[in-house]
């Protein structure tokens, strides 16, 4: 799924400015990858209450996790992405992943972090009881 998108972004960057598309679609692939933490932990918090405290740890850890995960995704994008948007790799992603008429459009796909850390959490609190909307209560 990630090398689909992946070559998609690198697509949209390689026909604005050739010189920094790699770049481009790494950081966007990290940024990507680390705003679908967020979801996937209200996922799983929704079912499984986890609470910090449990594990003896300090419950501002997470803000302080955010730059070794930064750091961490955008050192491992760099080492699985560049060698596969380079040369006869890339070729390959084009014949596989290039399509006359994609199914989703680029604006989804750039606006999907947005969704992530903004949306998602909207939901959550909806579901969960700690957001409360006047429109929404009986």
């Amino acid at each position: 799924m990630f090398k689909a998108i992946g070559y998609r972004v690198y697509e949209y960057f390689e026909k604005k400015e050739r010189e920094t598309a790699v770049s481009n679609t790494i950081n966007f692939l990290s940024l990507l990858q680390g705003t679908l933490i967020v979801p996937v932990l209200m996922a799983i918090n929704l079912f499984i209450k986890i609470d910090p405290q449990i594990f003896g740890v300090d419950s501002r850890i997470k803000y302080y996790i955010g730059i070794p995960l930064a750091v961490l995704l955008i050192f491992v994008n760099t080492i699985l992405f560049k060698k596969n948007l380079k040369g006869e790799a890339l070729n390959n992603l084009k014949i596989r992943y290039q399509k006359e008429r994609y199914l989703l459009p680029i604006w989804v796909i750039f606006s999907a972090p947005v969704v992530f850390v903004f949306v998602f959490p909207i939901v959550y609190g909806v579901i969960n009881g700690t957001i409360s909307f006047p429109f929404l209560e009986n």
